[in-house]
């Protein structure tokens, strides 16, 4: 255990040390100098020539993890780079960081504060959280004008200012993006084609045709990329499902009890609750819910409680729910995760609606 923590630590304060050094270009950070000399020295225990020098360093970061020399099993996912070549940080390497970084919560600390203040308002403030959600994955990229609009339409100085926390203005560089025709999120022009986010996994799932860009005059901001990616990405598949089943004719509500789950489904014996979960590799899933304490899964012992992979995740990565099952520790072992696509089989097939 103490050899996996020594190489969690190395990975992190070499990713966060790239990440600084590509945002402020000049003499490399010391976070990332640390996380060499981490990396060398685990490499020297495995009696393993070490990369002396960064550009060293960096050429080995772009190969596949299984070729680094370091265990990293159970880690970090072994087919993936930690560094793609005119990109920078891989997609796999940023969720890395993001789990490390707050493991309690796949969020960003916008949508950490705003989930807190409506548990702690007495009484708690359900209805205007799910709305708050819902508009956030609904309106990826809004002009300032409905961003203050939708603030006064909730009625609450504290999240009026929480909600304009989530988003950041682009107006100066609304030239370069173009409207990503699946979640409306912004796309970038980099290494020869356009992109949705880091992942590019809108590309991924869904042919784009001809691309469109913002023509407005209005002052236009975009969600935050943690947001975007940590809860709007997974939210377009709570929506889709809930959608879904409410056309089948069961009763569903969105992220009940302030987002306890993300939905619940009313059955004559009882309610199905639905936690859906989008990391791009079973690996990053498994961790988050590794590094958590028994008590903050306590929730999920309730037999009518399942972890939900969205269809386009089980699609890029075929045996997802059961590799994530795999690699789960003891404290965790107890969580049902499942397919998007198993639980409409059960419900269409098996069970009755309220």
């Amino acid at each position: 255990m103490e050899m996996d923590q020594a190489v969690r630590d190395c990975l992190l304060n070499v990713i966060s040390g790239l990440e600084q050094w590509g945002n402020e270009l000049g003499e490399p950070p010391a976070l990332l100098r640390q996380g060499h000399m981490q990396f060398v020295r685990l490499l020297m225990l495995e009696g393993k020539e070490a990369p002396i020098d960064l550009p060293s360093l960096i050429q080995l970061l772009q190969k596949p993890a299984e070729e680094w020399g370091i265990s990293v099993a159970g880690i970090y996912p072994q087919e993936a780079p930690l560094l793609i070549p005119d990109l920078g940080l891989s997609p796999d390497a940023c969720e890395f960081k993001f789990m490390y970084d707050s493991p309690e919560e796949a969020q960003t600390q916008e949508i950490v504060a705003i989930l807190r203040y409506c548990r702690g308002t007495m009484p708690m403030l359900e209805e205007k959280y799910r709305k708050l959600r819902a508009f956030l994955i609904t309106n990826p990229v809004i002009s300032a004008y409905r961003l203050m609009e939708f603030g006064l339409e909730l009625k609450d100085t504290e999240l009026m200012k929480s909600l304009s926390r989530c988003y950041v203005e682009i107006t100066d560089d609304l030239e370069r993006y173009r409207i990503c025709p699946r979640c409306g999120w912004t796309l970038e022009f980099r290494n020869n084609h356009w992109q949705c986010g880091t992942e590019d996994l809108c590309g991924k799932i869904a042919s784009r045709g001809e691309l469109k860009r913002w023509e407005t005059p209005e002052p236009m901001h975009r969600l935050r990329y943690g947001i975007y990616r940590y809860t709007m990405l997974p939210g377009l598949a709570e929506l889709a499902t809930k959608d879904w089943l409410t056309k089948k004719g069961y009763k569903v509500t969105l992220f009940p009890q302030v987002d306890r789950f993300d939905l619940a489904v009313e059955l004559d014996t009882h309610i199905l609750y639905l936690d859906m979960k989008d990391f791009k590799h079973p690996l990053h899933l498994a961790n988050f819910f590794n590094k958590m304490q028994p008590h903050q899964l306590e929730k999920y012992r309730d037999p009518h409680v399942y972890i939900v992979i969205p269809k386009y995740r089980t699609k890029i990565y075929p045996g997802y729910s059961r590799l994530v099952t795999q690699a789960l520790m003891a404290h965790a072992s107890h969580l049902k995760v499942i397919n998007e696509q198993d639980v409409q089989k059960h419900l269409a097939g098996g069970a009755t609606k309220r």
